[in-house]
């Protein structure tokens, strides 16, 4: 069995299309959340996951886009927040207000940011330098997933590993590439991805919803 394992879409329909494309052959696909936020394909990323069955945990954008609260976002982020929110359809919105913070596999479990039965499931930060790794991965007795820094990287701490698959829609590891990684249950042994993808298509789209031209630009250094 092969798990495709996605993180930070960020209503990037074009990197996620790219993606799933690399992720064909797995027998499932899960999210570590933030679905939405930043670019302006959200109800066609929203409804290509319900298509394919590909469920996520809760990121603070989605958090943020369901409750209308951007406070302590940067101003790019609530721009485009606001602009969600607004024209995001209600079974989208249904559907994103309905995410766990928590999602418990055999081989790993799955958080946005850290593991935790509050918010800060989806608000704290966890970069490969993060000094209490290894204590996380003894107390959750398996391997942990995390995505929310949008950096690409896997930790181990004995027979456990904590891994952020990358951000598919707005990398910030200095690579453009969309990221992901599968899981070879069989084997127990994790893969980290990239996939190229059309930035340019997004760049225009950002220009066209009248978003701020920065998020776009970002999208070609992968910061």
């Amino acid at each position: 069995m092969r798990i495709g394992i996605i993180s930070d879409i960020h209503s990037n329909l074009i990197a996620l299309e790219k993606v799933l494309e690399k992720l064909e052959n797995c027998d499932m696909i899960v999210c570590a959340g933030d679905v939405v936020g930043y670019y302006p394909y959200f109800n066609e990323v929203v409804e290509l996951l319900r298509k394919e069955r590909i469920d996520s945990v809760m990121g603070n954008h989605d958090y943020a886009v369901v409750n209308g609260n951007f406070s302590g976002m940067n101003t790019y982020a609530r721009i485009s927040g606001t602009y969600t929110r607004n024209k995001l359809k209600e079974e989208n919105m249904e559907w994103i207000s309905n995410l766990p913070l928590k999602m418990e596999f055999e081989k790993f479990n799955l958080y946005h940011g850290t593991p935790s039965d509050t918010n800060d499931a989806f608000m704290v930060y966890i970069f490969p330098t993060f000094p209490l790794i290894g204590k996380i991965l003894e107390v959750e007795g398996k391997n942990v997933v995390v995505g929310h820094t949008h950096v690409q990287f896997m930790k181990d701490h004995g027979d456990k590993f904590l891994l952020n698959p990358g951000s598919v829609g707005q990398p910030r590891d200095g690579d453009s590439r969309a990221a992901y990684a599968i899981l070879d249950v069989e084997k127990d042994k994790f893969e980290l991805g990239r996939v190229e993808y059309n930035v340019h298509e997004v760049y225009e789209g950002v220009i066209k919803a009248g978003l701020p031209v920065a998020l776009g630009l970002r999208l070609f250094e992968g910061r």
